[in-house]
């Protein structure tokens, strides 16, 4: 009797602790939540002193790119990740590469990895500033008109990502002839080689961001920017600065011949015998490149004159088959 009378009075007990453990559970995996003005903070209990750093920082980068890209009203959701295999579920197109932050635009999300995730020394304010300005720049322009190289280009530039690093990357692409071809460069960051490429993709934007931001003034480099609103890039360049999309390649190119000498005799590579002949054939190929560009000017001249009209580079750029045969890449000239 006593165990039969004993029995449904513990039941009861027993369902609510579940019931309790159950509830507890749930909300420890939903984690906690920080907002302030537009922005929503989802993080771990553990993470909430990172989390309090990470609104203080978005909230200071949004009022310091107001100006340039204004946030408008809707809400920014942050969720900070403490589990690499949570990350993953999220950063599915970067399977297998170095991934510690990514937005998604369209979601107004953007997520990152905890600090402790990530490798000792790595910029954790620079990833969220670049995650923040992609997802301002697609509140800004058409994002389908904006370049992948130029939205990341941008996003490392106004973030102060790894400005020096960068450079001495691209010195040694240079040197070793690894410079990504213009209608190339996109696919680099959309299905990479690997590592080496994903990360050469992302130096090479920023270096090509920066030598078109100081070439054309920021003035000017905003109003190219803005006029993405309605205009794909290789329409709004010349439109605002009356410079094709081949001429500022062309001139980028150009401007590595000195960028990459300043940063390789810095790191001591120009003392070592392989520097010598890589810079012989380096002046070897351009020369090449010089006679066959003057034919090719010589040609479209001819051609446009028996047409009777002049021929725009955006017709051509407009068709993705156009770019091949090599006609900006220095490895098909010979």
């Amino acid at each position: 009797m006593y165990k039969i009378i004993q029995y449904p009075y513990r039941t009861p007990a027993i369902a609510l602790i579940l019931v309790l453990v159950l509830i507890g559970a749930h909300c420890t995996a939903s984690g906690d939540t920080l907002s302030h003005g537009l922005l929503v903070i989802e993080y771990e209990q553990a993470q909430h002193t990172v989390a309090k750093q990470t609104l203080r920082i978005l909230e200071d980068s949004l009022v310091e790119f107001n100006a340039l890209l204004p946030a408008g009203d809707k809400p920014i959701h942050i969720k900070i990740v403490a589990a690499a295999k949570e990350f993953d579920t999220y950063a599915v197109h970067f399977s297998g590469l170095t991934v510690s932050g990514l937005a998604r635009p369209k979601e107004s999300l953007i997520v990152v990895k905890a600090p402790r995730l990530r490798t000792p020394g790595s910029d954790y304010p620079g990833t969220l500033r670049h995650e923040l300005i992609h997802l301002l720049l697609y509140r800004n322009v058409n994002p389908s008109f904006l370049p992948l190289w130029l939205n990341e280009g941008i996003a490392m530039s106004l973030a102060n990502e790894a400005r020096w690093q960068a450079m001495f990357s691209v010195a040694r692409m240079f040197i070793r002839n690894r410079i990504i071809p213009y209608p190339e460069l996109n696919r680099a960051f959309l299905a990479p080689s690997g590592q080496e490429q994903f990360g050469d993709a992302y130096a090479q934007s920023l270096s090509m961001t920066r030598y078109l931001r100081n070439y054309l003034g920021e003035e000017q480099f905003w109003d190219v920017v803005h006029s993405m609103k309605s205009l794909p890039f290789h329409k709004a360049l010349p439109e605002v600065t009356g410079m094709t999309i081949p001429q500022f390649w062309h001139g980028y190119k150009k401007s590595l011949w000195k960028y990459a000498a300043i940063t390789t005799a810095a790191s001591g590579f120009f003392f070592q015998p392989a520097a010598v002949l890589l810079i012989l054939a380096y002046w070897r190929r351009r020369r090449i490149a010089r006679k066959l560009y003057q034919r090719w000017e010589a040609e479209e001249a001819e051609e446009a004159e028996t047409r009777g009209r002049v021929i725009y580079w955006d017709e051509i750029v407009e068709d993705p088959d156009a770019w091949k045969g090599g006609l900006y890449d220095d490895d098909d000239d010979e």
